[in-house]
């Protein structure tokens, strides 16, 4: 390197270093200010870690550890799991004491690695500098950690599993690298279709995505990516095949699902009993859901669970079978009220996310603020996004778009996984609890709206120089290492 070029250099070495530094005292912050925010126990933690035989300690964060063993897991859900190797870390600490905290601050830190390693590869995509990787870091922090996200984090819920895997299997989807791309594809992957029943697909959703966009963008498919996921969908049917809630779950799939926005005539041609449509919009503990989305709610003694005989999967698709329509009439019905982030159980009012005392109140007010303007704007938004992401991914098959065909590889994984997500969730339990199980659909969301942001700043860069190299030598800022190349070949 000669002398003329060694000023640049080092600039860009503590711009970068700058940049690193400026994220890090930021995600420093953001972990202090979301201490304070959590996910409440709706009795569904005991579903989770009953195992542990945790007694609750009044703050919501603390849990008494108990004297005797752990049981083994009673479902397959792979957070009961994690939870089970903290609570025996947790033997060892000072105080005989389960912190969710702790768990909390694993997740955290997870996620600033994330941040760090996505705004690199967004950055080399887009062919920018320190300072743009330093934006971009702060952009995927300020996704990671709006309260409603990051409010998952300090609970037992089975979606904490999923926080610590959907980033790694966006990183995954964005590697360059061959080895890194099976590494975070896989594991992201594996993690996320174990983390919970209704993720079980997700393996076989990102095989699809990976293969389509190796066709789409005139790439020869990884072959030993797309066996690695189909073996890893494999096991995570095993989830699917086993668990203990199928009956509960059909029942609330059919009876606050499809049926409640059946008509009597196709209830007749279903061949359900008079007596039973009385159970329409009953849950399983004698809440009656109606009114728009089922919010209308109030608490009877009557149930109709157990039915007889027991309800599985072919009585949850046999509506919809004989009249696809109502899927698309029941998706009108619940989303208006239940695609939120303000996540609410079954009550209106009754919401998941709390704040406790303690953690740097200004940046506590922020999150939370984030969140508040995240719902006015966003959410609304969702059909034009995901929409964005499949025209962006349209226009990856050109040849000017090169640095942006993995992001837009990305974008397609993510906004296919929100669609779905609603999908899989009305089958599952229809409208009960229908916003709290749409959480990581939410997440996938605010990822996608920041990587779509970053495709069409791309898309504005490669028209300006475009439309520059007519007139001067392009010059470009320093890039990023590392990311640029492409383990696939062009067919």
């Amino acid at each position: 390197m000669n002398s003329a070029q060694t000023p640049p250099s080092r600039r860009f070495r503590w711009l970068f270093f700058i940049g690193f530094f400026a994220a890090g005292v930021a995600g420093v912050a953001l972990i202090c200010g979301s201490q304070a925010l959590l996910f409440v126990d709706t009795n569904d933690f005991q579903r989770v870690v009953g195992h542990l035989y945790l007694t609750p300690m009044g703050d919501g964060i603390r849990w008494a550890l108990p004297e005797r063993p752990f049981r083994m897991p009673g479902n397959p859900e792979l957070a009961s799991h994690i939870f089970t190797f903290a609570g025996w870390v947790q033997r060892y600490l000072p105080g005989a004491v389960f912190d969710i905290s702790r768990t909390a601050l694993a997740a955290k830190l997870l996620l600033l690695a994330y941040a760090s390693v996505l705004a690199w590869q967004c950055a080399a995509a887009l062919q920018r500098g320190a300072v743009w990787c330093t934006v971009f870091a702060l952009g995927w922090l300020a996704v990671f950690f709006m309260a409603h996200n990051i409010g998952m984090a300090q609970s037992f819920y089975a979606e904490y599993a999923c926080l610590v895997a959907l980033p790694l299997l966006l990183v995954g989807m964005l590697a360059s690298r061959r080895t890194v791309r099976l590494l975070c594809l896989g594991l992201g992957a594996l993690v996320c279709g174990l983390a919970k029943v209704q993720y079980f697909y997700l393996p076989l959703l990102a095989l699809v995505c990976v293969w389509a966009a190796s066709r789409w963008q005139r790439m020869v498919p990884d072959r030993a990516l797309l066996k690695l996921l189909l073996a890893v969908q494999v096991v995570c049917l095993v989830p699917l095949l086993i668990g203990k809630n199928a009956g509960l779950n059909a029942y609330h799939g059919v009876y606050l699902g499809s049926y409640m926005v059946l008509t009597p005539a196709q209830l007749d041609d279903l061949g359900v009993p008079t007596d039973r449509r009385a159970c329409i919009g009953v849950d399983a503990w004698g809440n009656a859901l109606s009114g728009p989305g089922g919010t209308q709610v109030q608490h009877t003694e009557h149930t109709c669970y157990p039915v007889t005989p027991k309800m599985g999967k072919a009585d949850v698709l046999r509506p919809y079978l004989h009249h696809p329509q109502v899927l698309w009439r029941l998706a009108e019905y619940a989303l208006p009220s239940h695609f939120t982030v303000q996540y609410f159980h079954v009550f209106p009012g009754s919401f998941y996310l709390r704040r406790v005392e303690g953690g740097a109140s200004g940046v506590t007010d922020l999150l939370l603020r984030m969140t508040e303007v995240r719902e006015r704007t966003i959410t609304p938004l969702a059909p034009l996004f995901l929409l964005g992401s499949l025209l962006l991914f349209a226009a990856s098959r050109s040849r000017h778009a090169s640095g942006l065909r993995q992001l837009a590889a990305g974008s397609l994984l993510l906004g296919l996984f929100v669609v779905s997500q609603v999908i899989i969730v009305l089958l599952g339990e229809g409208v009960r609890d229908m916003s709290k199980h749409l959480w990581a659909a939410q997440l996938a969301l605010d990822m996608l709206v920041l990587l779509t942001g970053l495709q069409c700043l791309g898309w504005l860069w490669v028209w300006r120089r475009r439309k520059a190299a007519g007139h001067a030598p392009e010059v470009s800022a320093p890039v990023l290492p590392g990311m640029l190349g492409t383990h696939q070949k062009s067919e």
